[in-house]
């Protein structure tokens, strides 16, 4: 079906060229492209001659009209493109262009909360490469707001877990706030009895709210603390007998609490 739109939106090129309809039409195709590359249902299905026409459509949209949904459309390309391929380049357009249409959401009052998502993922993957914390804070902040405007229990929990995760890694850094670590907390307390078992997620929950309660543990002098982060540590090794981060923190817990 995404093929055959492709394909029939690609034959009217000739018609709406420098027509009333070329916007419509490139704004059209481009959309289709992208179901196309995204759909899960038809393996393989993403080409880069493809995406880089899907960019050419979009960046001649957002020349044509600089508003909300030609900055997002161009993100879009951008974020699948590098999704798909691994381009850094890809990564900061899509970042740039999600950015601007956030700022204009105000006119248009259109960001919905997965966009919002996009946006995060985008800044998380590029703060895990360069460490630049104005990244990470950004981040924090879309995560924020997706889970303002979601509306779905499944998304909501996935949007707990990543923003728990984003603010534990916020509390190691020098841009942490005073209520980073408690939040990182109460966020991944709330939501690790609902992941499922199995999930990488679940280990990266448990391992990182162990670590949290350590560190407040050691902190405050709390015993509590301490014995809260002595379980789930021991849950984190058991899940990944083979991480090292989790076997050592488990081990500095012990010492913290005098056990052998």
């Amino acid at each position: 079906m995404g093929g055959d739109e492709v394909t029939r939106l690609r034959a009217l090129r000739v018609k709406v060229a420098g027509t009333r309809r070329e916007a419509g039409w490139r704004q059209a195709l481009t959309q289709a492209i992208l179901r196309r590359c995204t759909d899960e249902d038809i393996p393989g299905a993403t080409h880069r001659e493809d995406l880089d026409e899907a960019a050419e459509h979009a960046g001649w949209l957002l020349a044509h009209d600089c508003d909300q949904w030609s900055f997002a459309l161009v993100g879009r390309v951008h974020e699948v493109r590098w999704e798909d391929f691994g381009d850094p380049a890809d990564r900061d357009v899509a970042i740039t262009m999600l950015s601007e249409a956030d700022d204009l959401r105000e006119e248009s009052a259109w960001f919905s909360a997965a966009d919002h998502e996009a946006l995060a993922e985008l800044l998380l993957s590029r703060h895990a490469d360069r460490g630049v914390p104005y990244d990470l804070d950004l981040a924090v902040d879309r995560l924020r707001a997706a889970l303002r405007g979601c509306d779905d229990r499944a998304s909501a929990l996935y949007l707990r877990y990543r923003l728990g995760t984003a603010l534990a890694t916020r509390v190691t850094g020098q841009g942490a706030g005073p209520a980073d670590l408690g939040e990182a907390v109460a966020l991944l307390e709330n939501v690790l009895p609902h992941m499922p078992e199995g999930d990488p997620a679940t280990y990266q929950a448990t391992f990182a709210l162990g670590g949290l309660l350590r560190r407040r543990g050691l902190a405050n002098g709390s015993a509590t603390d301490l014995e809260a982060a002595l379980a789930h540590l021991r849950t984190a090794v058991s899940l990944d007998p083979g991480d090292t981060d989790a076997a050592v923190l488990l081990g500095m817990v012990r010492l913290a609490l005098g056990h052998a």
